[in-house]
């Protein structure tokens, strides 16, 4: 027994993962792409290993997680009102 899938769908579907196949083939890019993000010159990541610095961007992601929504404090509410 077989079941309809509509045509936009499957290219949808394909579409998405040509996507994901682009990120995944180009990792070098990626990699080029998160040490300017984090604001590395090509001279200083070229001084790191990939296992440094892929280590170094899960501790600068992780920084950005942990952070997460702070409280405001009185000197931020005055600021604010001012």
């Amino acid at each position: 027994m077989g079941f309809f899938v509509p045509q936009e769908s499957e290219e949808t579907q394909t579409s998405n993962q040509r996507k994901n196949d682009i990120v995944s083939d180009r990792l070098d890019l990626v990699l080029l792409s998160n040490a300017k993000h984090i604001g590395l010159s090509f001279q200083e990541l070229n001084e790191l290993r990939v296992r440094d610095f892929l280590e170094m961007i899960d501790v600068h992601v992780g920084k950005k997680k942990r952070s997460g929504i702070q409280k405001a404090t009185q000197s931020d509410i005055d600021k604010l009102f001012a």
